[in-house]
């Protein structure tokens, strides 16, 4: 009888501890569905830190449904299957290869759509019986009565489909999916009752590809067969058309698990074969899950929070989740990877590709140099890579080692630059500084789209290219980054150069209405326009966000403030910013959202812009707006995030933001000192050292900074030093009620 019992509370402690250890891991913190409504486009599925697999549900894929950039949008209610790459929060999309459908009953070769449903292997579902976390993701298939679970490793994506007892349990294989993509011609074979091998080909926003997988599954299948033009062909093996897909059913008992695993390749099946092989080689379901999210529990808690609320923890958290989902991997386990639509091998370092970099060097690549080096300088020698190895140029927006010329700027640069400037190590600084040199002499984009030639004979962008005003912005901006590199070597001459072509800015600047203006080729500036059409101003500046290019010279803030007239006509500019209504005709960039006044927050080049009061001596302001942003800007829901998410930016913002302080200028090696959000935030660094930001006296009323004292020492600047951060220590805030200047 004593030992019965003794075994009984024996399990009653392991459930009570179990029930604990499930309550406090932070992993809880984190949701994954934050962003998927509204305009934040992110999605729901399962990936690892950084990786190549980002395996998703997919609802919408054509190209007219914006919000479906994702695959994924929590508006809908139907899923037609499961892909296994997918773009975070941006504004345009590709990928969705290698489509997954688990199903019952006859069988259905075709997506359908939402709104007909009827004779297609979509199925409905509801949020109520839909769950993610990092690395993890699971929904019942409503249509089915399947349950479906997905989880992956870096390269291959496992899938668990959970049956009702049926004679015909159903895997539907559809590598014709893509995500506003065209398809080329897709390939697929039977090799055996228990593996399938085949390849899409396609084109879209990451170019010319190929997508090579493998699947294997955990069970073998009873029959199978294939499709092509548009036809069932029970039995055969093989299929190479346009259309080309294949099917395979079981038989299953009640609550029967089928799992498969897949790997992708975009050199060769043969190199899917090894990825698969390498990672999940006598791997299953459950132990890939674990292996997963251990991998972002580990990261995710090196960010450690005390106090705040319930939903400013999980926004904080499912931004550091999003901060560490893209660049993506992009090689083979081999070292084999694409770029510029040619293989390559990597000598020395891993692949990556997805740079975001319009986005991202403002504040996600910052957060990285201080917590993920590693990375970081992965990342720099990939796009180094483009130049040393490819023999190309390094990309403004490059995905699938394809340079698709979104965006503007050669940010590349910035992002390098500021690991370089921080001591990231592991970065040749000569090549960097060739690759860095060229992407500032390279008219990649002919037309109107282009500038970077006339740029260098007018040291201005002229009017007749599209967002003048914003290149020539950027543009002067990154050259300063590369004048920062040229001092470093000691290459002074070329240091001389582009510190005059980062003075650029100033060429743009129209003294008579105190607008940074288009200008013509004769050097006369664009005749004055009414600022309430959107119409009129988006050929000039990126999304017509004429408000936050006004105030983007990071490179020369004290310039920049000269031009408005000193601190105090830049407060009233900010001021103004802040608090002038748009009253605007015409139709509005859908990435303008979010407005403050007339800064349109969602859109990226405004978010260094709160911070700017500090450089006006009126740092106050700047507590206010921030704690303003991070109230009404981000919530805990599907539509927390006021737009595009954008590969971590929209995130970043709100960690350094909760932290206290933000790059205001990537490359100079400091942060502009806002107002933290938590009694306390410890950030655990790679050098074993820790970082800890406290917050006396911190509540929704007490925001304003009264004083700052780091390791115990009075701070007396509004800028933090990224060296003090590195070497760990405390940075303490004394916070009250009221302004303390």
């Amino acid at each position: 009888m004593i030992k019965h019992f003794k075994i009984l509370v024996f399990f009653v402690c392991v459930s009570i501890l179990g029930f604990a250890q499930d309550k406090n891991d932070i992993l809880k913190w984190v949701d994954p569905f934050i962003g998927t409504g509204g305009h934040g486009h992110t999605f729901p599925g399962a990936t690892s830190p950084f990786g190549m697999i980002q395996l998703s549900p997919d609802q919408n894929t054509k190209s007219g449904d914006w919000d479906w950039c994702s695959g994924y949008h929590y508006s809908s209610k139907t899923i037609m299957g499961f892909s296994h790459n997918h773009l975070s929060g941006t504004g345009w999309a590709d990928l969705g290869d290698i489509l997954v459908m688990p199903t019952t009953g006859k069988i259905n070769m075709i997506a359908g759509t939402e709104q007909q449903p009827q004779n297609t292997y979509r199925s409905t579902f509801s949020h109520d019986r839909e769950s993610a976390s990092p690395g993890y993701y699971s929904v019942m298939l409503d249509s089915y009565n399947v349950k479906a679970e997905l989880t992956t490793s870096e390269r291959v994506g496992f899938h668990k489909y959970t049956f009702p007892k049926t004679e015909e349990a159903n895997i539907i294989i559809d590598p014709t999916n893509k995500i506003y993509g065209t398809v080329y011609h897709t390939a697929i074979t039977i090799e055996s009752n228990k593996k399938i091998i085949g390849y899409s080909y396609s084109t879209g926003w990451g170019g010319k590809r190929f997508a090579y997988f493998v699947m294997e599954f955990s069970k073998p299948f009873k029959s199978s067969g294939v499709y092509k033009a548009g036809k069932i062909l029970e039995n055969e093996k093989a299929a190479i058309a346009k259309d080309a897909k294949a099917y395979v059913r079981f038989s299953t008992e009640n609550n029967e698990a089928i799992e498969i695993k897949v790997s992708l390749s975009p050199i060769s099946i043969e190199n899917a074969e090894e990825n698969l092989n390498a990672e999940a080689k006598n791997v299953d379901f459950a132990k890939a899950k674990e292996n997963v999210q251990n991998t972002w529990r580990k990261l995710i808690s090196r960010f450690e929070v005390t106090g705040g609320t319930d939903d400013q923890r999980k926004i904080f958290y499912t931004g550091v989740y999003h901060t560490f989902i893209a660049p993506n991997l992009y090689m083979d386990v081999n070292g084999e990877y694409v770029a510029a639509e040619e293989n390559m091998m990597a000598k020395g370092f891993r692949n990556y590709s997805t740079f975001s970099y319009w986005d991202g060097f403002r504040a996600t690549h910052p957060l990285l140099t201080i917590m993920d080096q590693k990375h970081t300088t992965e990342f720099a020698n990939s796009l180094i890579s483009r130049h040393k190895d490819r023999k190309d140029h390094m990309p403004i927006w490059e995905l699938t080692g394809y340079d698709n010329f979104c965006m503007l700027g050669y940010h590349s640069v910035s992002v390098i630059w500021d690991a370089i400037s921080k001591g990231v190590p592991g970065i040749n600084l000569e090549d960097a500084f060739a690759a860095m040199k060229d992407a500032s002499l390279t008219e990649k984009i002919k037309g109107p789209d282009g500038g970077i030639d006339d740029y260098l004979k007018y040291n201005y962008v002229p009017s007749d290219y599209v967002a003048s005003v914003s290149k020539t912005l950027e543009y002067a901006y990154d050259d300063w980054c590369i004048a920062q590199l040229a001092l470093k070597l000691g290459k002074k001459e070329e240091a001389e150069i582009y510190m005059k072509r980062s003075q650029n800015y100033l060429n743009t600047f129209n003294k008579d209405n105190n607008h940074f203006w288009p200008r013509k080729k004769d050097g006369k500036f664009v005749e004055n326009f009414e600022l309430n059409d959107w119409t009129k101003l988006q050929p000039h500046w990126v999304s017509g966000n004429i408000w936050a290019y006004d105030l983007f010279v990071p490179q020369d803030i004290p310039g920049m403030i000269n031009l408005y007239g000193g601190k105090k006509g830049f407060e009233e500019k900010l001021d103004n910013t802040f608090n002038q209504d748009l009253k605007m005709i015409g139709e509005q960039h859908v990435d303008i959202s979010g407005f403050i006044g007339s800064l349109g927050f969602g859109d990226e080049p405004g978010h260094h812009v709160p911070y700017l009061y500090n450089y006006a001596d009126v740092p106050h302001k700047t507590q206010k707006m921030v704690k303003f942003i991070r109230d009404n800007m981000y919530h805990a829901k599907p539509d927390g995030i006021v737009n595009n998410e954008d590969c971590g930016q929209m995130s970043a913002w709100y960690i350094f933001s909760s932290l206290g302080f933000y790059p205001v200028t990537p490359g100079n090696g400091k942060y502009a000192i806002g107002t933290p959000q938590f009694p306390k935030v410890s950030l655990k660094l790679e050098n074993g050292k820790t970082f800890t930001v406290v917050a006396d006296k911190i509540s929704d009323k007490n925001f304003y900074v009264q004083k700052i004292f780091l390791n115990g020492k009075e701070h007396k600047t509004w800028e933090l030093d990224h060296a003090d951060i590195m070497k760990g220590g405390e940075l303490k805030f004394v916070i009250g009620s009221k302004p303390a200047n």
